[in-house]
């Protein structure tokens, strides 16, 4: 099946650094920050969802596509091409988000909890917005100035979210009433941002 037999090429052609030193960082983090002592929830919540952005950024790396010479003789879609990247992408952020997570919850105090469905869906939706960003970068720009022309996009989108108040405001706390509410929000972006990668990897010819 041709998915199998690119599966190989595809995960050999990603530039794994910037995912893997992003990831390894957020795990360190999560694992040295107040060391000697419980994590505080708030350190957690604010680290986690920090490192849901860098994710989505490094993820970006994942769908620079430099693999023309290896699979010119073979008729493969941009899109599939595209798709793989973007699979392998964002389950490898998600992984280092999710073993951040693991740490930090291992670390809270006794009693203390972090809303992590809710947090998992932010994550999700950065991860998310950064392959989107690399994609439509990539159909413009080669290479990794591509990678950080997505980057751009995504810090520019988080950026204005964080300027925006108001009673749905996007990065609400724990505590606050409309947490699932907004987190509903959050949930429901996913579709609309997977068809736009679709959209974006799509072949020119």
């Amino acid at each position: 099946m041709l998915v199998t037999q690119l599966i190989r090429p595809v995960a050999r052609a990603i530039d794994w650094i910037p995912l893997a030193v992003t990831g390894m960082l957020a795990v360190v983090m999560a694992s040295v920050i107040e060391a000697g002592s419980p994590l505080g929830v708030g350190t957690a919540f604010t680290l986690l969802r920090m490192m849901g952005v860098m994710l989505g950024a490094a993820a970006g790396f994942a769908v620079i596509d430099e693999m023309t010479a290896s699979t010119g003789a073979v008729p493969v879609s941009r899109r599939l091409r595209q798709w793989l990247r973007c699979g392998f992408g964002g389950l490898a952020a998600g992984l280092f988000w999710g073993i951040a997570c693991a740490v930090a919850v291992a670390r809270l105090p006794a009693g203390g909890e972090l809303k992590v469905a809710g947090m998992a869906v932010e994550a999700a939706v950065c991860i998310a917005v950064g392959l989107l960003a690399a994609s439509v970068a990539g159909r413009v720009h080669q290479g990794r100035a591509a990678a950080l022309a997505g980057m751009g996009g995504l810090l520019a989108i988080v950026s204005v979210s964080l300027v925006l108040r108001g009673p749905y405001w996007p990065w609400l706390y724990p505590e606050e009433e409309n947490w699932e509410i907004v987190h509903r929000g959050w949930l429901a972006v996913l579709p609309p941002l997977l068809a736009a990668l679709s959209w974006a990897g799509r072949d020119l010819r």
